[in-house]
């Protein structure tokens, strides 16, 4: 076993008081400063104050990458659209009810420096989702012409070339967005915990995790995926469970050999079977999950973001039709990956055709719970 960080390495995770106290003076800056603060925290921050912060998408770039993304966001289109939610309708006691899923109005994604996949990953469902306006939230270089090129395919409105919480805090105050959404390092995710007292979400996203299973496969097929996910980062993390130690001593060895002291940290365990390493998984509720050799893990794992069968899980984050943007830090326990549905809302509508023959027992209701004028409206 290599660097033990213990089950649930990643399920509770808190900002530092420090972090929040900085990030809450920019978010106030820039709030009340508008352009000028934001700009001068671009400049501070990321050694330039664009002066075309607000870019519109266009043609050009490398045509081979855009192409190449362009390719993921097909894929991501075919299944993404058959995931739109049916408005639903009936009638009941003199009552038309309907429910209708509608898009929120604008969006800013936030794309860290140069990762295009992350924005097709968002936009497409953003987009399928009936988004009227996305907006790209990146750092000035992560403004590429691949970048640019690939937004103006998907639809993007304008790129902010502002990263970090002082470009989140204009998308929000001065651009008026009503959704933020993407990954990001510490000061970007407690950014969008602040502000999500006033838009909307998708999630606090932390460092990468990743679970592999493996049984009755190489070492090497085993390690590929884990050290592709602690690539990201010394915060990142990956587990490998198996019932085979030899395999798993066989890992141990590939992440000497090839560990970077930017890399994170690995640890394996030997589990007795399925039941075994199903149980672990759910403890851990990591983001990724790769699986090798006994497909029905995938299927019986409840608390997990994604998970790639018999294939490493870059391809997954790439091209496989999923969203990379998934639950962290535990929170696969109570949120998936990303659909339209992040970007949409319900919107419950009650119309009268005909006598409402519920009417006595609302009645009933607002008398026992003290509420005369609401008793009076019911008549």
């Amino acid at each position: 076993m290599l660097i033990n960080r213990g089950v649930g390495r990643g399920m509770k995770r808190g900002f530092p008081r420090d972090v929040l106290d900085s990030v809450g003076k920019i978010i106030d800056e820039v709030a009340g400063g508008g352009l000028s603060a934001a700009l001068e925290y671009s400049k501070r921050l990321d050694g330039i104050a664009p002066e075309n912060y607000l870019i519109t998408p266009r043609p050009g770039g490398d045509v081979e990458v855009v192409s190449a993304a362009l390719t993921a966001a097909e894929s991501l289109r075919r299944f993404y659209e058959k995931m739109t939610p049916p408005s639903a309708t009936d009638y009941y006691g003199g009552v038309l009810r309907t429910a209708l899923w509608k898009p929120v109005r604008s969006v800013g994604l936030y794309v860290p420096a140069r990762y295009i996949s992350t924005l097709v990953m968002l936009a497409i469902p953003a987009k399928i989702a009936g988004v009227d306006e996305i907006y790209v939230v990146t750092p000035p270089r992560g403004v590429t012409d691949e970048l640019l090129a690939v937004a103006r395919e998907l639809g993007v409105k304008a790129v902010l070339a502002i990263g970090g919480p002082h470009g989140l805090a204009y998308a929000v105050h001065h651009m008026g967005v009503d959704m933020l959404a993407g990954p990001g390092g510490l000061y970007v995710q407690a950014a969008k915990y602040l502000l999500s007292q006033h838009v909307g979400i998708d999630g606090i996203e932390g460092p990468t995790e990743l679970v592999v299973y493996a049984e009755s496969v190489a070492p090497d097929t085993a390690a590929r995926g884990a050290l592709a996910q602690l690539e990201h980062g010394p915060t990142s993390f990956a587990y490998v469970l198996s019932p085979d130690p030899q395999l798993l001593r066989g890992v141990e060895e590939i992440y000497r050999r090839e560990r970077t002291s930017s890399m994170g940290s690995l640890e394996t365990r030997t589990v007795s079977g399925v039941e075994e390493a199903v149980d672990l998984i759910e403890r851990i509720a990591p983001e990724h999950l790769e699986v090798w050799g006994r497909r029905e893990v995938a299927y019986r794992v409840k608390n997990v973001g994604a998970v790639s069968v018999n294939m490493p899980s870059p391809y997954l984050d790439y091209v496989a039709g999923i969203s990379h943007v998934l639950p962290t830090g535990g929170s696969a326990r109570w949120r998936g990956i990303v659909t339209p549905l992040i970007f949409m809302k319900a919107v419950g509508i009650a119309e009268a055709v005909g006598e409402l023959a519920l009417l006595e027992a609302a009645r009933k209701l607002a008398e026992y719970e003290g509420f005369p004028l609401h008793r009076r409206a019911l008549l």
